[in-house]
């Protein structure tokens, strides 16, 4: 999504939702909304899209470069 560039990361958030809601196991919506969240410090909303990532997709690298970092600012 090309919000992203501009800074409007809740609007990118309600359009990855959106398709999420259609298709909740879309790896690379999912991947995109853990990383808009950890850009607003929602840490954990970001930990729980990685950890469905790695339901579905569980050698998904980037998520779990990404989990890892997520869980540490979570705390």
């Amino acid at each position: 999504s090309c919000y992203k560039e501009v800074g409007e990361y809740k609007k990118a958030v309600s359009d990855c939702s959106k398709v999420l809601d259609h298709d909740n196991s879309n790896v690379s919506v999912l991947l995109q909304r853990a990383l808009l969240y950890e850009s607003t410090e929602k840490y954990k909303l970001g930990v729980e899209d990685l950890r469905n990532v790695l339901k579905i997709d569980p050698g998904n690298r980037l998520a779990k470069s990404t989990l890892s970092r997520l869980v540490k600012m979570a705390d």
